[in-house]
């Protein structure tokens, strides 16, 4: 089966209520925040998406993403393979569905003036959050040996510091 382009943006209302899935990609090349943490360009992103209501009738966007990227270690600058993985449970907020009555595992999305949900963006922020915080080889496969590594020395020698209020001192002697 042939994956297809997932749509930039759609009515999660209205999708949750005909219960469409999309299977497909959102182009790597359309995620200019997630290229910016990356050495290489981003390739596309494996994403299914389903769009249903709940058993209170909560409509909301079930979906996973999956995409392996390069990153730059931040121990020795060597680019290295991050596999990132995600999965998320939107509902979008409307004026039946406020998102202080949505469950906990829900996360309350805005709709635009169109009453639509920018899908690309919300799989973009996925894969930000999916993102390690410090990307780095494990120390075995590492060519900068964490033990190592210096940071500079400390002067402990004291400095004669200017006083900035010695002219001051010097008006009030006066």
């Amino acid at each position: 089966m042939q994956k297809v382009r997932i749509p930039i943006t759609v009515d999660p209302v209205k999708s949750a209520g005909k219960q469409l899935t999309y299977i497909g990609l959102v182009p790597g090349q359309s995620l200019a925040r997630l290229q910016e943490l990356l050495a290489d360009p981003c390739p596309d992103v494996d994403v299914s998406l389903s769009f249903d209501a709940d058993e209170q009738g909560m409509k909301r966007i079930q979906g996973e993403a999956q995409v392996t990227v390069v990153a730059d270690c931040e121990r020795c600058g060597d680019a290295m393979t991050v596999p990132l993985s995600c999965s998320f449970i939107y509902a979008p907020v409307t004026k039946r569905q406020k998102a202080t009555d949505m469950p906990e595992e829900y996360e309350p999305v805005e709709l635009d003036e169109l009453g639509e949900v920018n899908l690309h963006a919300l799989v973009e922020d996925e894969l930000i959050l999916a993102m390690p915080v410090v990307v780095k080889h494990d120390e075995r496969e590492c060519r900068v040996d964490s033990n190592a590594m210096q940071w500079g020395e400390i002067d402990d020698s004291p400095e004669a510091k200017d006083n900035p209020f010695a002219v001051l001192q010097e008006l009030k002697r006066k």
